[in-house]
């Protein structure tokens, strides 16, 4: 599994509106894009699908933007690494189904290995949710905002 640069915008976006889910607030595009340095015509193409998939919601107009559709720990960083990237098996016969075009399943080893490299990383996405990524966050900014003396 590889994470593309849209894949990493797209799950730093959502982060940005599950930050903002409590207050309820709908998060103008430009303010993601300039927060997260995102450049927004690319933003913009994440966003749709993003919306398409039922994840966000947009309104227009003056006070338009996105909002979360669910709230934070509702949603995995799996959900959105699978819609933007596809599947997160590292070869096509780590799927557990597997439509045998290969026609070495039932003698290949290595076969067992990707099987268990795509049980590790679905665990670790779809375990890991906005809620938490948030929390995490959180904790590195005051963690960063310490003063630090050098002599």
């Amino acid at each position: 599994m590889k994470i593309t640069y849209k894949g990493d915008y797209a799950l730093k976006a959502v982060l940005d509106l599950a930050m903002h889910y409590e207050s309820g607030g709908v998060v103008p595009l430009s303010e993601i894009a300039g927060r997260q340095n995102i450049p927004m015509h690319y933003l913009e193409q994440i966003m749709l699908i993003i919306k398409g998939a039922g994840y966000v919601t947009s309104k227009r107009g003056i006070g338009g933007g996105f909002a979360l559709t669910k709230p934070p720990e509702e949603i995995s960083i799996g959900d959105i690494v699978r819609l933007i990237e596809g599947p997160v098996e590292p070869i096509i016969c780590g799927k557990k189904i597997h439509d045998s075009s290969c026609g070495e399943e039932q003698y290949c080893a290595f076969r067992e290995v990707w099987l268990e490299v795509t049980d590790a990383i679905s665990n670790i996405v779809d375990s890991v949710t906005f809620a938490g990524i948030m929390q995490r966050t959180k904790e590195l900014e005051e963690q960063n905002t310490g003063y630090m003396y050098q002599i």
